[in-house]
């Protein structure tokens, strides 16, 4: 018996689902001294899925599919210069710097993206879809001892229902 953990928002979300999958990326910063400094990264991602009851079948998310647009979105990133990726670039064709805090929101996006597409597949056959998933945080982790992470607010209606969607 658990007591469940506090989800974003303060929203009891007694039920959670990891995956795991890893990157490695080179990429370019600049910062104040404006001097570019090129480094590579191998990146270890953690998805969690959030929720406060299970859906159809007894599940929060089927693992494998989690597991599986996890790995879509890896593939994005892994063995490329982010600094070739059109993702990254301003509107004045700068270039952001891709930091741990920048790629977790780019991973939570992509993510976020295919399993919208998911939702909208199964939806029509178990009426449900994704809908007891109501957060998904974002954990990037470019070593044993520094990480960043990615969420957004916690949306009790469910993180695909149209509602959410459209906010």
């Amino acid at each position: 018996h658990s007591s469940g953990s506090e989800g974003s928002g303060g929203v009891s979300m007694p039920f959670s689902v990891c995956v795991k999958d890893r990157m490695m990326y080179s990429h370019t910063f600049t910062f104040d001294d404006g001097v570019p400094f090129t480094t590579g990264c191998t990146a270890v991602v953690t998805a969690t899925f959030e929720g406060a009851a299970l859906g159809p079948y007894d599940i929060l998310i089927d693992i494998l599919v989690a597991q599986k647009l996890l790995r879509e979105v890896m593939e994005l990133y892994d063995h490329k210069n982010l600094d070739a990726l059109q993702e990254f670039a301003r509107p004045d064709g700068s270039r952001r710097n891709t930091t741990v805090e920048v790629m977790a929101q780019a991973v939570y996006r992509q993510l976020h993206s295919r399993l919208q597409a998911h939702h909208h597949s199964v939806l029509a056959t178990d009426g449900k879809g994704l809908g007891a998933v109501t957060a998904m945080h974002i954990k990037l982790e470019e070593s044993d001892v520094a990480l960043a992470s990615y969420w957004e607010e916690a949306r009790p209606e469910g993180l695909f229902s149209a509602r959410a969607v459209g906010s």
